[in-house]
């Protein structure tokens, strides 16, 4: 993935600057075309369920790709449900995602 950036929302407070401020450079680095992937991990994605963000609904619209943890055949819980359509990967496929990125950037 050329030039490709991977942002990793890991719970952050859903009203919070943190929030905010990947948000928003989110946004500016695909208004400008570039590669960018969100990975909401399940912390992230409780979070935003009490308190949705309408932010996230627009991250298609700018080809934000989102991506979720797929839950490991040892857990019996049900994923959470996310506020915003992503594709569920699993454990490979993230740590090849990871390595595959130029920028990671933590939130």
């Amino acid at each position: 993935m050329a030039n490709h950036t991977l942002y990793i929302a890991t719970g952050s407070q859903p009203f919070s600057s943190q929030l905010q401020e990947m948000l928003d450079m989110l946004l500016t680095g695909a208004a400008f075309g570039q590669a960018t992937t969100l990975w909401l991990t399940p912390p992230a994605l409780a979070t935003l369920k009490l308190c949705p963000n309408d932010t996230l609904m627009q991250l298609a619209d700018f080809g934000v790709r989102c991506v979720t943890e797929k839950p490991g055949r040892e857990e019996n819980a049900p994923p959470t449900p996310c506020p915003v359509s992503a594709d569920p990967l699993g454990h490979d496929e993230l740590l090849s995602l990871r390595t595959q990125c130029d920028q990671i950037l933590v939130f």
